[in-house]
């Protein structure tokens, strides 16, 4: 048993690193630069394109951007926001309790609904009302 889970903790490490790098890369891939985004279509002089870029660490090499992004998720310093210019943990903390409650919501309605009609389903095997609620 001791063994078994010094092997699953030894596995959060990778799977970390994984999941982060893959997070990483997926918003990478979205077209367009996340300040040119910011400022829309009226344009921005390129020299306060070059200062954003700096700032926000888009000027770096991908590698580099990579290893910032983990130590951030690691030490709980996620940057700050283009958007708002606020903390990202301050926005994170302020979100987190309505996506708790939207959590809770939907596990109480799948439970409500989705328990009864499995019961209702596994009662009445091989009906038309089985293979309804199946198919549903």
């Amino acid at each position: 048993m001791l063994r078994f889970l010094l092997r699953r903790i030894g596995l959060i490490v990778p799977t970390f690193i994984g999941v982060t790098f893959l997070s990483f890369m997926l918003i990478r891939l979205v077209p367009g630069d996340p300040i040119e985004v910011r400022v829309g279509e009226h344009g921005i002089a390129p020299a306060r394109l070059a200062e954003l870029r700096h700032e926000f660490g888009l000027d770096q090499p991908l590698w580099k951007q990579f290893l910032d992004y983990e130590r951030g998720v690691v030490t709980g310093g996620l940057g700050v926001s283009v958007v708002t210019r606020e903390p990202v943990w301050n926005e994170f903390v302020t979100l987190f309790p309505a996506t708790l409650e939207l959590s809770f919501c939907a596990i109480s309605l799948a439970l409500l609904v989705g328990l009864p009609l499995g019961v209702i389903a596994a009662v009445k095997r091989g009906s038309v009302f089985d293979y309804g609620l199946m198919g549903l």
